[in-house]
């Protein structure tokens, strides 16, 4: 116990980097702690042959441009992290193969007015409802702003003042929005594309959490960093150390050292720390589960706990191909290809091993055209199961299941873009829900922590910031914090366990 930090924050993944990147530029004595060897988690890169893979993200929404700041963009300014983005070229081309004659395939722009007229396009007569939905959308931004200032206590009378349409369509799920604005089936559809990116269906996820998504895409467009999401996280891995925060890799904390139900440090693999302040960005399971001594943990945490349930679990394929896209046909950076865009049915599907599961796709150099050698592209796929199912698979059954799903999804991309992929694959590589948890320590390879389904959406996280909080001195940071999931979430959910940190300390001054 010989180093005293006025913050520890345990997971360098981005919600952790962010935390550490706001407590150290904020003046905090801060320490990161990170049991691998680099820091990002699933942000991060790796190589197979000659080239280097993007492992998770597909694209960046609230960075914007470089004068037109979304909020993320504006708080890595804030930090001075210093990354070269691309910006993605469209918004999306969605794919449906099992819809007969309603089946869709469309291509969406960026930008509100673009994105409607080209709706109007597709769907004659839907103009005035998906204006509503964007007017709408702009309503829950600055309310969501408003909740965050608050720290999850916004004043009532103030929000029906002047936040009264958040209060009349947020918590409901997005589905029952779009009926009430009357939007046609089909422009239904359409919007709905993003839904694959919280992982659960349109009719239970909140309006607000998939309206601030979308709005923030189709409004401010997506990015990507130039080298990778690695080249992020070591964008940040300096600015924590630019201003004076130590970073502890290849460490892992063991133990959560508590004084009368107080955290006052950390037990790790290189000795032990005293703290303030703690913010994992880690899974609750982990620390209350293995760091904590049961006595300290209030029953109403646990009960927390064990009534939620995870997330989506991911499932990745990775390819270098020798061509490039124009050769291979591929004319756009990000696909979305569903059986139907009955998400509910979709959502279902995914809880068993279905066969051709729905994918959403990326052609890297369409974003970043210098991202593989001359003469190459990269591509990965990627879907998702609701269920620990890959837990069922003996090792004498793994190889062979991931390899036959990655060779369904490759075969349905060919047969959909009709262009040819199988003869050009250099390197390939498949990462399962096993090899997710493996590398991250996720529960069950969940890439999307808890799902943000039902009474655990984004609103009532938000709204329950204090009640939530039955350990007065640690914040929970990144997808596991009260932003959710996402990489634009968790990074602003770690500054925000940051402030709420901040708000804590004052509050122990006050009472001193």
């Amino acid at each position: 116990m010989e180093k005293q930090y006025d913050i520890v924050v345990i997971g360098a993944g981005n919600g952790g980097l962010s935390a550490a990147a706001s407590a150290s530029k904020r003046g905090y004595k801060t320490l990161l702690i990170e049991q691998h060897n680099l820091p990002g988690g699933f942000a991060t890169s790796f190589k197979r042959g000659r080239f280097e893979f993007e492992p998770s993200l597909h694209e960046f929404c609230g960075i914007g441009a470089s004068d037109d700041r979304g909020d993320v963009g504006m708080l890595l300014d804030f930090y001075g992290a210093d990354v070269e983005w691309c910006k993605v070229p469209e918004a999306y081309r969605l794919i449906t193969r099992k819809e007969g004659e309603q089946n869709l395939n469309v291509t969406m722009p960026f930008g509100i007015k673009d994105y409607i007229d080209k709706m109007e396009g597709y769907v004659p007569g839907s103009r005035e409802s998906v204006e509503k939905f964007f007017y709408l959308a702009q309503n829950i931004m600055d309310a969501l702003e408003a909740i965050g200032k608050s720290n999850g206590k916004a004043d009532p009378k103030v929000m029906m003042k002047e936040h009264a349409n958040f209060l009349k369509c947020a918590y409901y799920p997005v589905g029952k929005v779009l009926r009430k604005l009357k939007m046609p089936i089909k422009a239904q559809k359409i919007l709905g594309a993003y839904w694959c990116y919280t992982g659960v269906d349109l009719e239970e996820v909140d309006f607000a959490f998939y309206v601030a998504m979308v709005y923030k895409y189709i409004a401010k467009a997506a990015y990507i960093p130039k080298n990778r999401s690695h080249g992020l996280s070591v964008a940040m891995d300096k600015v924590i150390r630019d201003n004076g925060g130590d970073i502890w890799y290849n460490v892992k904390a063991e133990k959560i050292i508590m004084e009368n139900g107080k955290i006052v440090g950390v037990d790790t693999s290189a000795g032990s720390v005293k703290c303030e302040h703690l913010i994992p960005a880690i899974s609750p399971n982990a620390v209350f589960g293995e760091m904590m001594d049961n006595k300290y943990i209030p029953n109403e945490t646990k009960q927390n706990i064990n009534a939620r349930k995870f997330g989506a679990r991911g499932f990745c394929v990775y390819l270098g191909l020798n061509k490039t896209a124009d050769e291979l046909g591929i004319d756009e950076y990000s696909y979305f290809i569903y059986d139907t865009m009955d998400t509910v049915k979709e959502v279902k599907s995914a809880g068993n091993f279905h066969k051709e599961p729905m994918q959403a796709t990326v052609c890297l150099n369409r974003a970043n055209p210098d991202c593989s050698p001359k003469g190459t592209c990269i591509m990965s796929f990627t879907t998702f199961y609701t269920e620990d199912i890959w837990a069922n698979i003996s090792e004498d059954e793994y190889v062979a299941k991931k390899q036959k799903i990655a060779m369904e999804m490759i075969a349905v991309f060919e047969k959909e873009l009709n262009v040819s992929l199988v003869p050009y694959i250099e390197e390939i590589e498949i990462a399962t829900p096993i090899t997710m948890a493996r590398y991250t320590l996720n529960p069950q390879g969940t890439m999307y922590s808890y799902a943000a389904s039902g009474n655990d959406g984004l609103l009532a996280r938000l709204m329950m910031i204090s009640e939530d909080q039955r350990i007065p001195n640690i914040r929970f940071a990144g997808g596991y914090g009260p932003r959710l999931y996402g990489y634009s979430s968790t990074y602003m959910s770690g500054d925000l366990a940051v402030k709420l940190t901040i708000a804590d300390m004052a509050k122990e001054k006050e009472g001193k």
